[in-house]
Parts: structure tokens; C-alpha cells; sequence
């Protein structure tokens, strides 16, 4: 049981990472190149939404597996004394990355995309005045993003160093 849950955090861990890079590299980009913005606002909550699901999944499967692992795999000894090895300070670390990553998606939700949705609605509507405002607020959520992604990187580094045994087990 074990390895079948390490297999499923990391694959979760991917599905995590993954959408976000293809999000900042690829799909975020493309959607510049589409000038009418129905079509534009359409496009991304379809491709936003499903990101969406798969990122809720992923983070709920992170967490049951991660506790899962933690009381299983974590020897006695490391669990009762975490800050005797490097295992406390990797995991403190980790835990504030993904708790991080969950404060910033809602940081992302509550500052941009809302925001980019009211614009996109108001220029839609025939509110000229609101396309930069709009175009702004997309290029501040793009580099939003980008933050969210470094984060998730870190974490994910974090999560590597912690499965290394040899050396998150070894006294600090």
C-alpha cells in the first residue's frame, strides 16, 4: 500500500504542476491571438474551469495521501522528534508551500479572476473604456501566475527531498 500511495502523490503532484506550466507557457498565450472577446472569455472559462478541477482533485489527493504516508511511512522516531532531523525543517517547508499554493489560487481567484470577468463582460457589453483596465488586469494575473508556479516548484522540490530517506531521516 505504500508504493501504490507514493505513485498516486506524485501523480497528483504532477497533475498539480503540470496544467500550470502548460497554463503559463502555451495555453494563456494562445488565447492573445483571439481579438473577438466573447470568443476569448468563452475559451478561457471552459479551459479555466476544467484547470480548475483538476488543480481541486489534485490538491484533495495530495492531502490524503501525504497524511496517508505520514502516519505510515514516517518512522515513530522521526514523527515524535521531526526537528532531530532534516525531516522537520523539509516538512515545515513543504506544508508552508502547500499551504501557500492554496493561499495564492485564492488570492488569484479573489484579485483577478473575477476582476477579468467583470471587464471582459463590461467590454463585451460595448465599454470600450474598460479594454485596457481588462488587458491589465490579464497581464497582472499572467504574472500572478508565475508566482503560483515557482511556488509549486519549490514544493514539489521539497517533496523530492522528504522522499529521499537517506537524507531527511539523517539528524540535523
Amino acid at each position: 500500500m505504500h508504493t501504490i500511495s507514493l505513485i498516486v502523490h506524485v501523480l497528483a503532484a504532477a497533475v498539480l504542476f503540470g496544467p500550470q506550466v502548460l497554463m503559463f507557457y502555451a495555453v494563456t498565450p494562445a488565447t492573445w491571438m483571439v481579438q473577438n472577446e466573447a470568443l476569448k472569455r468563452d475559451l478561457v472559462k471552459v479551459i479555466a474551469g476544467r484547470f480548475a478541477r483538476l488543480t481541486v482533485v489534485a490538491l484533495v489527493v495530495l492531502l490524503v495521501t501525504g497524511l496517508y504516508q505520514y502516519y505510515s511511512i514516517i518512522p515513530a522516531e522521526v514523527r515524535e522528534d521531526p526537528q532531530g532531523y532534516r525531516f522537520g525543517t523539509l516538512f515545515a517547508a513543504k506544508m508552508g508551500g502547500f499551504t501557500l499554493i492554496l493561499v495564492l489560487i485564492g488570492l488569484h481567484i479573489g484579485l483577478y479572476a473575477r476582476k477579468i470577468a467583470r471587464l471582459s463582460d463590461a467590454v463585451i457589453a460595448g465599454d470600450e473604456e474598460q479594454r485596457s483596465a481588462l488587458e491589465t488586469a490579464r497581464t497582472q494575473s499572467f504574472m500572478f501566475s508565475l508566482i503560483l508556479l515557482v511556488v509549486t516548484l519549490v514544493t514539489l522540490a521539497l517533496g523530492v527531498a522528504l522522499g529521499d530517506h537517506t537524507y531527511s531521516f539523517s539528524q540535523s
